[in-house]
């Protein structure tokens, strides 16, 4: 009987113990679905690394991820019924949500084939340059950015960056313009790697813009002071540099 108390009353104590815990609250975060900053497969990609890294500082939560369009991200967000929260919204979204710190970041570059040796130091130099872009990228890259689209009849932008990867890498464009991470996953492609022989060291990543920045929106103001110190953490800690320098030097292997 001594032997059965002596095992039995610990476990009556943790039993007892986990009732006392307050239950974790369930916050459902709405997700995109494009690598390499979202993927649904396992769970992982750039951003949602990131978001995971914020919400190890929350643990009242318990967090649960559903993958969705940024179209009908903001759609959920204002039909208030399925998700709590959105990663990955821009500062200029049709929102009412309540905007965190600035967290996700997008590296727009200019890429081009090494093997061309071009000159690519600013703006004016993708004058006369058949070049492929992101949909939209002549409203967000500048008013000098725009005057050279405007006045450039070799430059086109399309819906599919996938796309964009493709037409530079197999010379049908001279420029790609783009996120760079998006440009050194698609690069990565089996189509590319193995059939073309073809990676990330045959191309050359010219820098001329600044970042740009998108949010994680809240339903709760509360909530969202909550992320905000939890981003600063990670800002001073050094852990959000190191997830990206980390998915850079993956993705350029």
């Amino acid at each position: 009987m001594a032997r059965f108390l002596k095992y039995i009353i610990p476990t009556l104590v943790l039993l007892f113990a986990s009732q006392l815990l307050p239950a974790k609250q369930v916050l459902r975060v709405g997700v995109g679905n494009f690598e390499p900053f979202f993927i649904e497969e396992g769970e992982r990609g750039l951003f949602l690394d990131i978001t995971k890294e914020i919400f190890k500082l929350l643990p009242e939560y318990e967090v649960q991820f559903i993958f969705m369009s940024n179209t009908r991200l903001l759609r959920e967000m204002k039909a208030d019924i399925r998700i709590d929260a959105a990663c990955n919204i821009f500062p200029n979204s049709d929102t009412d949500a309540y905007l965190s710190a600035p967290i996700f970041r997008y590296t727009d570059v200019a890429v081009s084939k090494a093997e061309n040796k071009m000159v690519i130091n600013q703006t004016s130099d993708l004058q006369g340059k058949s070049i492929a872009a992101y949909q939209g990228a002549t409203d967000l890259l500048g008013e000098e950015y725009k005057k050279m689209a405007l006045a450039n009849p070799l430059y086109y932008e399309y819906a599919l960056p996938s796309e964009t990867t493709k037409l530079v890498a197999i010379g049908k464009k001279d420029v790609r313009v783009g996120d760079v991470y998006i440009f050194l996953n698609d690069i990565k492609a089996p189509m590319y790697k193995e059939r073309k022989s073809i990676d990330a060291s045959d191309f050359v990543i010219h820098r001329l813009w600044p970042d740009v920045y998108s949010h994680i929106a809240f339903k709760d103001k509360n909530m969202r002071d909550k992320a905000n110190i939890a981003i600063q953490e990670i800002k001073t800690n050094g852990t959000l540099d190191k997830i990206y320098k980390e998915y850079e030097a993956y993705l350029k292997l």
